[in-house]
């Protein structure tokens, strides 16, 4: 990573990002939360080269298991919180696209009747009116035909409509910042399905390691069933002989019943494994009895492939919770910038028809219309501290959130520091455990040899071969850790999901952001 981007403080991604979303509102200025939060080097528990090029998106398939690529990408397109976050991506879209057409002017009519009575003489040159809902924010009458005072009879009826068309001018931006704050929510929904993406993957992946894992012991288990069935025969007929008691046939008898004892609970932990899957999937749980076969290639030592080792800005630039979080924080900028905008006068236009006919009782009647234009305004004068009360919660909310990135950011650290860690130690074990049971294997084969050679009793062979296949289930329940913990860090680092096109607004803000306020 370059010098430049060295202990860059987090927060300063959102300031950029917010200053290009507010980059229109000329008048209103919104100041972010000082942050002190800066970002380290690299990851501690990470001693390999850092690689920039790891496919992060699609991490699944390293593992060379077409069965497991095929549920992923299954899980990926039916799985029900990926639709949920997809139905809330199309609403979010939706009221954004009601903010936007706050920019343009409304076209609204109205129609009205009315029927007067006069039984007194009329004033001179009296002039009814015709009241008609106008959406302008002064008063506007029709003025109708001036009536005779000669006229003592009904008044009569009046009948009348408008076309108005309106335009709120934008000119202190309280309208454009209310759009960016929708526009930072849609971005908000698009980052929890991207979430969804990786959970989905994630537990597809670790399911299907659990249960292929299960499949390993089962068939370990069912020798070891085998091998203390076997000693038990082999002790009745050592107590028929007489070269034992009754305990040596007990023992080996509960060792069997043990072993025996173990193979249902299994059964079940492996289909209830499965059963997941297929939920995961969006399918029924019964779709699946068992998973499909998988091929030679996908087993050993290809599904342990090398962990990609990333700088912490990478990881923090592709996990969906904070950039999720850091669209929750310039929503509320656009928030507290609608606020101050209130603090401004908004300015109307308008401009409009009326047409109508009076119709006097026992008289002939009269056409009338009227063009209008006019310009409107609206200044608060007085709200008795209403407005800046309202923009002080808003400021507050806005340093909350500002602490909330930094919590997630030093989670998302944490996670990863963790989990690199815990990777690296389970590894470990799962080594040892695998040498421990080669050795195991060994000492069974040898002990098989000298029972073959007459020099030892089966029993001992049996006990041999048993410890050998129970430290194979410790290496295989190892093996299963380490590549939880690998879908583990993966997750950690935000793969499992990818963009929608080349250039997002979040790479281009981010990258605005690091050019400007990099130190």
């Amino acid at each position: 990573m370059r010098s430049k981007f060295k202990n860059r403080v987090m927060l300063s991604l959102v300031v950029g990002m917010g200053a290009v979303a507010l980059g229109g509102c000329s008048t209103v200025r919104v100041e972010m939360p000082e942050s002190t939060l800066k970002l380290p080097d690299r990851f501690d528990a990470v001693d390999t080269p850092v690689s920039r090029g790891a496919d992060l998106a699609h991490w699944w398939q390293v593992f060379n298991d077409p069965v497991l690529t095929a549920l992923i990408e299954e899980g990926l397109q039916h799985n029900a919180d990926v639709k949920i976050a997809m139905a809330r991506i199309q609403e979010a879209r939706a009221f954004h696209g009601m903010a936007e057409s706050a920019f343009l002017p409304t076209l609204e009519g109205a129609a009205g009747a009315s029927r007067s009575r006069q039984t007194s003489h009329l004033p001179v040159n009296f002039q009814p009116e015709l009241s008609l809902p106008l959406p302008l924010p002064v008063p506007v009458t029709i003025g109708l035909p001036p009536v005779s005072q000669d006229l003592r009879m009904p008044l009569g009826n009046t009948t009348g409509g408008s076309l108005m068309a309106t335009w709120e001018l934008d000119l202190f931006g309280a309208r454009h910042a209310d759009a960016d704050m929708v526009q930072q929510l849609v971005y908000g929904a698009q980052e929890q399905e991207h979430g969804a993406q990786l959970l989905v993957a994630a537990d597809i992946a670790s399911r299907y390691f659990e249960a292929r894992g299960g499949e390993r012991r089962l068939a370990v288990l069912m020798q070891a069933v085998q091998v203390a069935e076997r000693g038990h025969h082999y002790a009745q007929g050592r107590f028929k002989a007489g070269h034992a008691d009754a305990s040596e046939v007990d023992q080996a008898e509960m060792q069997w019943r043990a072993a025996q004892a173990q193979v249902e609970p299994l059964k079940a932990l492996i289909a209830s494994h499965v059963r997941r899957i297929a939920v995961l999937m969006g399918r029924l749980p019964q779709a699946f009895i068992a998973l499909p076969a998988q091929p030679a290639a996908a087993k050993g030592a290809a599904s342990m492939p090398p962990l990609p080792a990333v700088l912490p800005g990478d990881v923090l630039a592709r996990r969906p919770d904070v950039r999720g979080m850091a669209r929750k924080v310039l929503s509320q900028v656009a928030k507290v910038g609608s606020a101050k905008a209130e603090l401004f006068p908004k300015f109307y236009l308008g401009l409009g028809a009326t047409a109508g006919r009076l119709h006097p009782d026992h008289a002939s009647g009269h056409n009338f219309g009227t063009q209008m234009l006019g310009v409107g305004m609206r200044l608060p004068i007085f709200e008795a501290g209403r407005i800046r009360q309202h923009i002080a919660a808003q400021e507050a909310q806005l340093q909350g959130l500002a602490v909330q990135y930094e919590q997630t950011v030093l989670g998302a650290l944490e996670d990863v520091e963790n989990v690199y860690t815990a990777h690296r130690a389970f590894c470990d074990k799962a080594q040892r455990l695998t040498q421990g049971a080669q050795l195991a294997d060994q000492s069974a084969q040898r002990k098989r040899a000298l029972f073959q050679s007459g020099q030892v009793l089966l029993q001992v062979a049996l006990e041999a071969q048993a410890t050998a296949l129970q430290k194979e289930d410790d290496a295989i329940q190892a093996s299963v850790s380490v590549q939880a913990y690998t879908v583990l860090l993966y997750k950690a680092l935000g793969g499992g999901w990818s963009e929608p096109g080349p250039v997002t607004h979040l790479a281009r803000t981010q990258a605005y952001a690091m050019s400007t306020y990099a130190p």
